[in-house]
């Protein structure tokens, strides 16, 4: 399964999708019925599963798409059965995550439910490990006791249904835990689920993000740049503008600390970034001028950035830097 949720991780749902099933996932993964309609209305026919929340208000347009939707509760299963068609159904365990999920003996119940249901197909039970990037000991008891749930629902009759457990640390770190199918997210999109992890050398990231020099001005010792003066010239210097700012999901907080390519040669950030724009230190980069492309992931000859790099600066996570990329900064698919 690719997981193409928050639009496509940043990378843009349609286009990924398509080439994710190109490339050979056979589900896909979104987390809204709004998701997995954009896919159909694009002509992707492939099964695709809702793994949010299904609201009462989305359940017949759900239907009409033939999503595949998640229940873990009395409630969520009894507005299925309004429907009174066949809906195909992925029953989610809570293994010790305690988000969405019921606990293992009613997961086991619901599945049972909805095996007995003439208009509802038990497609999938699963479950999502809460630590599989860092607790090995967590993440082995969260899959015993998926386990131990999926073999009584064995017991209780029920067969051909998908068992799926891992995202992309999971399916990377507990081969154990692939069952029928995994759920690869941050991994498809060559992102480390972990920055630290160095044993992935073909990993290579999807996307390159880039804007332009719009303004170079030279600025003298003593002189600030942007706002709340944060920056100050300890020495004269020369500062680019440029075309990106926290509208555009450059964080903030990335001003001090955030780093960009310019020509070849990684520069500093100058000052705080603000909605639309942003300042970078562009005193030891030679010729630099409007119009030049500015890479903040991506690579520049020899010099490259990553979206854990921008993640650091911003003190979050690289899923949080690529889902933060707003819809005004336009996407162009390779």
């Amino acid at each position: 399964m690719a997981v193409v949720k928050a639009n496509a991780y940043g990378h843009g749902a349609v286009p990924v999708a398509r080439a994710a099933l190109q490339g050979g996932a056979t589900w896909l993964g979104v987390s809204s019925v709004p998701e997995g309609i954009e896919l159909r209305k694009a002509g992707i026919a492939e099964p695709i599963l809702n793994l949010g929340f299904t609201p009462p208000a989305a359940l017949s347009a759900a239907v009409a798409a033939t999503l595949s939707l998640t229940v873990y509760d009395r409630d969520g299963l009894g507005l299925l059965k309004t429907a009174a068609t066949d809906i195909g159904v992925h029953v989610k365990v809570d293994s010790g995550m305690h988000r969405l999920g019921a606990v293992p003996d009613e997961a086991v119940k619901l599945a049972l439910d909805v095996h007995a249901d003439p208009n509802l197909r038990l497609e999938g039970f699963w479950t999502h490990f809460a630590d599989a990037d860092e607790d090995a000991a967590f993440t082995k008891e969260q899959l015993r006791v998926f386990l131990d749930a999926r073999a009584a629902l064995v017991r209780g009759g029920v067969a051909n249904f998908m068992s799926h457990a891992a995202g992309s640390a999971g399916l990377l770190r507990f081969p154990e835990a692939r069952l029928d199918l995994v759920r690869a997210g941050l991994l498809i999109y060559g992102v480390r689920p972990v920055r630290r992890w160095d044993d992935l050398p073909t990993l290579r990231p999807a996307l390159t993000w880039q804007t332009v020099v719009t303004h170079v001005a030279a600025v003298p010792k003593g002189e600030s740049v942007g706002y709340g003066r944060r920056f100050t010239a300890q020495a004269p210097v020369r500062v680019a503008t440029i075309a990106l700012g926290y509208a555009d999901g450059l964080h903030r907080r990335a001003s001090e600390g955030g780093q960009a390519i310019v020509r070849g040669v990684v520069v500093p950030m100058a000052g705080t970034i603000s909605m639309d724009q942003a300042a970078l230190d562009v005193t030891n980069v030679r010729g630099v001028a409007p119009g030049d492309v500015v890479t903040l992931i991506g690579r520049d000859g020899q010099a490259m950035l990553t979206a854990d790099d921008l993640a650091q600066a911003s003190g979050t996570i690289s899923y949080e830097v690529l889902c933060a990329i707003s819809s005004r900064v336009p996407r162009r698919h390779l």
